[in-house]
């Protein structure tokens, strides 16, 4: 039997004297995509970083804490770990848009995603094999005019379709989206989306959304995990999760949910 992906196991998370996440069990397994969707608050991106290790399991009055395996293991020394993970986030974007970060090229930030750091003088010494690698990840994300631009000179969308060139350049395992298109306008984030459903058709990385929007989740992912208040409200299929039943009690409105022929969800808002 395969060793899942990723097994959360019963972890709570506290935050001050906060509870953030309660009790939380979830497992993905290698290739099935998966989406965590729930309103602002739920605690999605706190689910997020245990995956990335900025947060850890919380011990309980009990004593209790739960575990989190990552590729079959729960030690990990955290730069390795991000090393078979690729990472896209408004935050890690920000990041990469102004001083020395900013003056890297487009080449120069998607090679940085073999090493996990930020910086070139970090980076990989670039063989022929790496330089292939980074040519096509920067022509899966439709930059390939701009490869020698400074990040701190490209739009807000462009910037992040270079993030998911340096998260996918190595080929990791898991390829975690925290929100991804959060500042984009419709055209840049159309022209995301487009781009997250081409690299859910390749069978070499297993992609994990963090997501508040319906609409956002690429046909061929077809398992959801619901958020609420911290706890697992769902977790299976895309077809049983995104009802409008279910969509409207997570979100607490009502809400019209549309399963479209193409495979894509839009959900609207029941104002009447």
């Amino acid at each position: 039997m395969d060793t899942p992906l990723i097994e959360i196991d019963d972890v709570s998370v506290f935050r001050e004297q906060t509870q953030i996440l309660r009790e939380v069990s979830v497992r993905i397994p290698r290739k099935r995509h998966t989406a965590v969707l729930g309103p602002n608050g739920s605690g999605k991106s706190s689910l997020l970083k245990l995956l990335t290790r900025d947060f850890y399991p919380s011990v309980e009055k009990r004593g209790h804490q739960g575990t989190v395996r990552i590729l079959g293991e729960s030690e990990w020394e955290v730069s390795k770990l991000r090393r078979q993970m690729g990472i896209v986030t408004p935050a890690l974007d920000y990041e990469f848009s102004f001083g020395r970060t900013g003056r890297m090229t487009v080449s120069e930030a998607v090679a940085s995603g073999f090493t996990a750091t930020r910086l070139k003088e970090f980076g990989p010494s670039v063989d022929h094999t790496m330089a292939d690698a980074i040519d096509r990840a920067i022509e899966t994300v439709q930059m390939s005019d701009l490869r020698h631009r400074t990040l701190d000179t490209l739009s807000t969308g462009e910037r992040r379709r270079v993030m998911i060139a340096r998260a996918i350049v190595h080929q990791p395992k898991i390829f975690v989206l925290d929100e991804p298109t959060n500042g984009l306008d419709m055209t840049a984030r159309a022209m995301f989306l487009e781009i997250l459903e081409s690299i859910t058709m390749q069978d070499a990385m297993t992609m994990v959304l963090v997501t508040h929007h319906l609409d956002e989740i690429p046909p061929a992912m077809n398992h959801v995990v619901l958020l609420d208040c911290g706890r697992i409200a769902f977790d299976g299929p895309k077809s049983e999760g995104l009802t409008a039943t279910r969509i409207s009690s997570l979100f607490r409105a009502h809400v019209d949910v549309d399963a479209r022929a193409d495979g894509w969800y839009r959900a609207e808002m029941d104002r009447g």
